[in-house]
Order: structure tokens, then C-alpha cells, then sequence
């Protein structure tokens, strides 16, 4: 059990920590991640026999044991492995600034989750959803275009909402999106999309007066950002009321990363696009389709054309 003392210094700790990430720019998303995961940590150790006053008492069976706990009370594999590699980074960064002579982490291994197959948003399931959407209504034109833009781009949710009117380019029909450490990169959109952008960002100016550059594109009536829940609570409605079993928003984002290698699109283009640092997150997209691609093959080999005319 930790003394009252202890949680002030697991507290301290947590919170020196979290303010690392927020001074490395790390996004919104992730540092609620780091935050929500620390506590689930801190709060075991506060209720668990476990002589840890804080974090610097730590030893590789404390933490195993926590790790038991989360799959005792129904945690995934899969969830497990996230709470890894936040601890990982968190007691990596203790003893890199030097409150830890050591890594306990070091010497514990990772869970090994089977990775679930993606669940992706295919062009008929994505057609049935927004066909629930009324573009006349300037609220449902806002989750049209949205949606939209999620399909056509592969960007992520949190990439979308954080777009700034300066961050599109109508005429060449180009967004610039900030990724995963802020990293910026320019991501290409249709003119179908272009053309619902267009039509957003006009109502939008008749209903302030004017635009700025630093207005957000998807924007509440007060200017404030979209809730992500929100959104998602939407999609999820739309689906439904299109009688579709609800796939998650991020399954646009595979269903971009589909539709883009089976019309013939390359991985290297798709790594660029989608923002991936490292190309073995790509290539998986590559393998899970590739019977997809071999179908496609089928259809347009060259040498099957070839010997059908000889």
C-alpha cells in the first residue's frame, strides 16, 4: 500500500513526465493516452500490497504483476501491449533524466497480441452512410464533407479537425496535415471532395461573416473544435440508420489505404500520403490485401492479354 507521502511522489513524477511530452509536442491524443494509463498505474500501486512509494521503487515484478492485474480484470492483449510501451517510455525517461539508475522495463517482455485483421470501410458501406446525410443542411454537410475527406485523404480524425482554413488549397486541391510528432505533410484530395470543401467553407463564411486563416475548417457553432466522440458517435448512427453493422472511423483510413493499392497505387506514394515513419507499417497493408491484388492481376496480366491474341 502506498503512504500519503508516496502518492505525492508518484504524483510528482507522472506529472514531471507529462509535462516532457507537452514539451516535446506530442499530440493531444497521445498525451491523454500517457496521462489515463499513469493513472491506471499510479492506482494500482495505491491499492495493491506493493511496496512502491513511487515510481523509483519499482522493480521488474511490480510492474509484471501490474500487467497480470490488467488481464486478470479483462484487458485485451492488445492493451496490454499499450500499457507497455507507455511504461516503457515513462521509466526510459526517469532513468534518462536521472532519477533511475535503471530500466526495469529492460528486462521484462513484451506481450505478443495476435493483430485483428483492420476493419475496413468499403466503398458500398461508405456510399449506404453518407447516403443518410442531407448536404442542404448545413450541420449534415459539415459531417458530409468530413467523412468525405476522411475516404479521400486517408488522414487521420485528429489530423482532420486540426485543419486550419490555411491549410487548404482549393485550386491544386491540397490539404496540409500536421501527423504524429507535428510532423507537417501535403496530402492530395478529388474534386468531388473539392468541391464539397468549397461548399462548407462558403456556408461557414455566411454564418460567421468572414474567415480567417486560423479558423478551424470543422468547427463547432462556437468556433470551438469537433469533439471526437461527437464524430464518432455520429458515424456510428449513420451506419446504423443505413442498417450497416458500425465499422470504426479509422476504417476509412484503411479503406483509403485499399482502394489506393488495388487501383494500382504504389506503397512508397501511400507511405507519404498516410504519414508512415517506418515502411514495415505499410507493407502490412500490401500483404493484408495482397489476394485482393492478385484478383486484380488476374484481370489485367499482361501476358494472359498477350497469349489470348497470339
Amino acid at each position: 500500500m502506498v503512504s500519503e507521502s508516496g502518492q505525492v511522489q508518484w504524483e510528482k513524477f507522472i506529472e514531471a513526465f507529462l509535462f516532457s511530452r507537452r514539451a516535446l509536442g506530442v499530440s493531444e491524443g497521445t498525451y491523454e493516452l500517457y496521462r489515463s494509463r499513469l493513472k491506471v498505474f499510479f492506482d494500482f500501486h495505491v491499492q495493491a500490497s506493493l511496496s512502491c512509494d513511487s515510481p523509483l521503487d519499482c522493480t521488474p515484478s511490480c510492474i509484471q504483476s501490474f500487467f497480470v492485474y490488467l488481464q486478470n480484470n479483462g484487458r485485451r492483449l492488445t492493451t496490454v501491449f499499450g500499457y507497455f510501451r507507455e511504461l516503457r517510455t515513462f521509466f526510459r525517461w526517469l532513468q534518462e533524466i536521472g532519477f533511475r539508475q535503471d530500466n526495469p522495463m529492460a528486462r521484462i517482455k513484451p506481450p505478443k497480441p495476435e493483430e485483428p485483421l483492420p476493419r475496413t470501410v468499403t466503398e458500398e458501406h461508405f456510399l449506404a452512410t453518407i447516403k443518410q446525410l442531407n448536404p442542404k443542411d448545413p450541420i449534415q454537410l459539415r459531417w458530409l464533407t468530413l467523412f468525405t475527406l476522411l475516404f479521400d485523404t486517408g488522414a487521420r480524425l485528429g489530423e482532420a479537425l486540426n485543419l486550419q482554413v490555411k491549410d487548404v488549397d482549393l485550386q491544386n486541391r491540397l490539404i496540409k496535415v500536421k501527423g504524429k510528432g507535428r510532423k507537417e505533410r501535403i496530402v492530395p484530395f478529388g474534386t468531388k471532395t473539392a468541391s464539397l470543401l468549397a461548399r462548407h467553407l462558403a456556408v461557414l463564411t455566411a454564418q460567421k461573416g468572414r474567415l480567417d486563416d486560423d479558423d478551424l475548417v470543422f468547427q463547432t457553432s462556437t468556433g470551438q473544435r469537433l469533439c471526437k466522440r461527437n464524430v464518432f458517435r455520429t458515424w456510428v448512427r449513420l451506419q446504423k440508420k443505413a442498417g450497416l453493422k458500425p465499422l470504426p472511423i479509422h476504417g476509412l483510413r484503411h479503406g483509403f489505404a485499399r482502394i489506393w493499392l488495388l487501383s494500382g497505387g504504389d506503397a512508397f506514394s501511400l507511405q507519404l500520403i498516410l504519414g508512415h515513419s517506418d515502411p514495415t507499417v505499410t507493407q502490412k497493408y500490401v500483404t493484408l490485401w495482397a489476394s485482393d491484388l492478385q484478383r486484380k492481376h488476374a484481370l489485367h496480366s499482361p501476358i494472359d492479354r498477350i497469349l489470348k491474341k497470339s
